[in-house]
């Protein structure tokens, strides 16, 4: 019985295994517009991060506001 009880929770445990991380493209927010030097850095910061990760990272500029960021 112990065996049996072992085998199906081995089972399980492979059937459960998770998705290599990260499973989609990442989403970099940069809270100013396209063209200024935030967004200049932050795309020299995305290419390397995503030589690392061996991820491909996308750029989502949010502007607007004055700059002014909210979360």
């Amino acid at each position: 019985m112990r065996r049996l009880l072992f085998i199906l929770l081995a089972c399980i445990a492979v059937a459960a295994q998770a998705q290599p991380y990260p499973s989609k493209p990442i989403r970099l927010v940069i809270p100013w517009p396209a063209g200024g030097p935030t967004d200049i850095l932050g795309r020299v910061f995305a290419e390397r991060l995503a030589k690392v990760l061996g991820q491909p990272l996308v750029i989502d500029n949010r502007g607007g506001a004055s700059g002014a960021c909210r979360a």
